[in-house]
């Protein structure tokens, strides 16, 4: 361990994110631009090759969830992370979103919006590869990891329970579309047992995330949320 931080701000693990037509990583024009991005892709962050095609996808093996709760400057006020939450911020209120009085968003006094995010942590396998990420989840993002949980509480051996990281799944996008518009998210493909030596890794992972040794890094603007039709 010579040479090597244990601070928490020194082992940040970063994000995967779903890019969409108002990503400013699809728009070659933008300073966020990532070569080759296109709508429906799947952007591992800071990884060696950070695109990776919807249609395509790769196999994660999730290690350990949690909760969060992310407070968020308004787009109309310049946008950016704030803060991540383990719990509702009490002073958050239920408000009718300015933007769009349909909706309904949770803000603080300050006028910064609370997002409720699942954080589904793992391990994304390339080749012989195992690099650790974090894939944030809102809005109709929920139903997808609620089917996904769904699948990993199936998992069983002799009648036990296995731990989520016994198993990797292939994570692949599809396009959505309403009245209001189109859109793309994750969807799942059920999973295979993990050789013994993924299985110490994920553990790894997964205990150094419930003691907070890790933790996911800041999230980035990568698609205005209320611009989506869900």
């Amino acid at each position: 361990g010579k040479g090597l931080s244990k601070a928490q701000e020194d082992n940040l693990v970063p994000l995967v994110y779903v890019l969409q037509a108002n990503s400013p990583q699809v728009n070659k024009r933008d300073p966020a631009y990532v070569q080759g991005a296109e709508a429906g892709d799947i952007w591992l962050r800071n990884a060696p090759e950070p695109i990776v095609g919807g249609d395509e996808g790769f196999y994660f093996q999730p290690c350990y969830f949690s909760k969060c709760f992310i407070e968020w400057v308004p787009r109309s006020e310049g946008g950016g992370f704030v803060a991540r939450h383990h719990t509702m911020p009490p002073e958050a209120r239920l408000t009718e979103d300015p933007q769009n009085p349909a909706r309904k968003k949770f803000y603080m006094p300050s006028g910064n919006e609370i997002i409720e995010t699942r954080e589904h942590v793992g391990l994304v396998h390339i080749g012989d590869q195992r690099m650790p990420f974090v894939i944030p989840l809102t809005s109709t993002g929920h139903s997808f990891s609620r089917k996904w949980m769904f699948m990993m509480n199936a998992k069983q051996i002799d009648g036990a329970d296995v731990p989520s990281f016994a198993c990797v799944y292939k994570l692949k996008t599809v396009f959505k579309t309403n009245k209001a518009g189109d859109w793309y998210m994750l969807d799942v493909e059920d999973g295979d047992w993990v050789s013994d030596r993924d299985f110490e890794a994920g553990l790894q992972i997964h205990d150094a995330f419930a003691s907070g040794r890790k933790q996911a890094e800041a999230p980035v603007a990568h698609v205005a949320e209320e611009d989506l039709p869900i």
